[in-house]
């Protein structure tokens, strides 16, 4: 079910997290919400892979590429990833329903490239989801709670204390997740 929450409630979320003043708008000057900017594509891009939140989540066909020499006797198949697509969880045969495959992932010229043995290969991604209507009501407290870890030191003055809280927080948003995902 998704969220109700806005960005600026994240950003006054995670300031209340640290305990600090909130803010009226992401756009003013204070030291508050020029972290929370500063940091908001960072900490949703490494929510996001730190738990497949299911409307992040897709089945897609990759695109095949020529496979580069220094792989050939290693692997049989070489594939794009899609764009915006932040982690791979799984690869699956396109044709028939069967166990996951092994992959790998490295990087060339073009960006990151998928290696594998499977022709016609499928993958799980979890994709980068920038719009907030979309979220969960999981992920917007995940969300907070990261954001909160990355403006803390700059905040706070670097207080191991609080990071050690908020790292705790988070990771009991990431165990909600976890608990409630597969009753859903």
């Amino acid at each position: 079910m998704p969220s109700t929450a806005g960005k600026l409630d994240i950003f006054n979320m995670a300031l209340g997290f640290l305990g600090t003043r909130t803010i009226a708008s992401e756009n003013e000057r204070t030291p508050e919400a020029i972290q929370c900017v500063l940091y908001w594509d960072r900490a949703r891009r490494s929510a996001l892979r730190d738990y497949p939140y299911r409307f992040a989540v897709r089945r897609v066909v990759l695109a095949e590429k020529t496979l580069p020499e220094t792989y050939e006797g290693e692997w049989r198949h070489a594939y794009a990833l899609p764009d915006q697509c932040l982690k791979v969880h799984s690869v699956h045969d396109g044709r028939e329903r069967g166990p996951k495959k092994p992959f790998r992932l490295e990087s060339d010229s073009e960006g990151m490239l998928l290696l594998c043995d499977v022709e016609q290969a499928m993958a799980t991604c979890t994709f980068d989801v920038e719009d907030v209507s979309l979220w969960d009501e999981n992920f917007v407290m995940a969300m907070a709670r990261k954001l909160a870890m990355l403006i803390a030191v700059p905040l706070l003055k670097n207080n191991q204390s609080k990071l050690q809280e908020l790292a705790q927080l988070y990771q009991a948003a990431l165990n909600s997740a976890e608990g409630q995902d597969p009753s859903e």
